[in-house]
């Protein structure tokens, strides 16, 4: 079985990180934790359900939905 493709895309150039860590908070399936320098990681991308809740409510536009092939 190959690697899986990551559902979201964080561009972590535009995450300060914001203070609370939104995206990883309001994750419904808990799929993103805190990584390096406080920055949001992908930790879990089976549960990611491309829900679009983290790209909505990011305050600096920092992550994105990827196409993800079924």
């Amino acid at each position: 079985m190959g690697k899986q493709t990551s559902p979201l895309t964080i561009d972590l150039t535009k995450c300060p990180p914001c203070t609370g860590q939104i995206c990883i908070g309001i994750c419904p399936q808990g799929a993103l934790e805190e990584g390096k320098n406080r920055k949001p990681q992908v930790i879990a991308v089976v549960q990611c359900t491309q829900c679009g809740i983290c790209v909505n409510l990011c305050p600096n536009k920092a992550i994105s939905l990827n196409s993800v092939k079924p």
